[in-house]
């Protein structure tokens, strides 16, 4: 008997269920380690894995191949198509009552009538995308695009390795919206501007900001917090929206409709609704953080900082990128296709 009661305690241990794994399929570097680590002691060891992916397309491909991550961050323009191909899932906002804490003008996502309604992902940072500049090697500060275009620094510079991005800078340095679906001007002004530019680009690059550190670059397109946070290594760099203004983005929380954590995929997105837990992000990652409670309580290291939250009369030069859906779309696809592949 005192055998089989001494056997006991060490059965119940081996009998404990294992801790529940939430895989998180995120851009890289995109969460502070303290909470995925604070997650973890909320919910009795959770483990949050990560994947990366470096463009908007390989998230896309994923997802539709039916990978069962349980969370996923896709940017503002990706929202509608992802949810009309049925790849994300409805999120029930009764258990999301955090969204209370989010600003009025970064509401949830909904579907629009004509895609069924309802919420299907929650803002989770946003920024801007501006150029980052070495003090030190670049002179005058750059005030336009036209800057990623100038012979001094030619093999010295960097634009991101993303079709928006690369068609964005373009369309803005010529004094265009990058909305702009004007079709000749696209294809007869803007690709032979990108044509040039590639003979001067150091590269369309994934990660600007480890160039830009390590010297390599002394000028960049660049995402704010990304550059933000490359200042600690290298003080001399500096961010700066141009005076054509520049892309406002969005990234939001979403559960892809394969995910097999569903629930606690809905308490991880409600845990980094927490304001204490927004601004731990905010602050690690340096990106705006849509949590107006976290704000409000002082809780922002950057709250005061125009790089990061841009006043009004900056935003009114924002644009929120709609990716040209539509007839133009092709043939962006058309020409970034052959612009990276000639």
């Amino acid at each position: 008997m005192s055998a089989l009661l001494s056997v006991a305690p060490l059965a119940a241990t081996r009998c404990k269920p294992p801790a529940p794994r939430l895989t998180f399929y995120n851009w890289g570097d995109y969460l502070a380690p303290e909470v995925a680590e604070r997650f973890a002691a909320r919910e009795d060891g959770a483990m949050v894995t990560q994947d990366f992916y470096l463009s908007e397309g390989e998230l896309y491909a994923k997802l539709k191949v039916g990978a069962s991550y349980d969370v996923c961050v896709p940017i503002d323009y990706q929202l509608t198509r992802l949810q009309d191909h049925g790849f994300l899932r409805a999120l029930d906002l009764a258990r999301l009552p955090g969204v209370a804490n989010l600003e009025p003008k970064f509401p949830p996502w909904r579907a629009d009538e004509r895609h069924g309604g309802g919420c299907y992902a929650i803002p989770y940072l946003w920024g801007t995308t501006g150029i980052g500049y070495d003090s030190d090697k670049v002179d005058p500060a750059p005030t336009s695009w036209k800057a990623l275009f100038d012979l001094r620094y030619a093999g010295r510079i960097s634009v991101i390795d993303s079709k928006g991005d690369v068609f964005d800078q373009a369309l803005l340095a010529a004094g265009l919206d990058i909305n702009s679906n004007d079709r000749a001007t696209i294809q007869g002004k803007i690709y032979p501007m990108l044509r040039e530019q590639k003979q001067i680009l150091r590269a369309y690059d994934s990660n600007p900001a480890r160039a830009l550190v390590a010297g390599e670059t002394y000028i960049a397109q660049i995402d704010s917090g990304d550059l933000m946070r490359a200042r600690k290594e290298r003080p001399s760099l500096r961010y700066v929206i141009p005076q054509e203004g520049a892309a406002l983005w969005v990234d939001y929380l979403a559960i892809p409709a394969a995910s097999a954590q569903s629930a606690l995929a809905t308490r991880f997105i409600e845990f980094l609704l927490d304001p204490e837990i927004a601004a731990i992000n905010a602050n690690f990652l340096r990106f705006a953080t849509p949590n107006r409670v976290a704000r409000e309580r002082g809780l922002i290291a950057d709250a005061d900082d125009p790089q990061v939250y841009p006043p009004a009369d900056m935003l009114a030069k924002l644009y929120l990128s709609e990716h040209w859906v539509g007839q133009t779309e092709s043939l962006v696809d058309k020409l970034w296709l052959e612009l990276r592949g000639g």
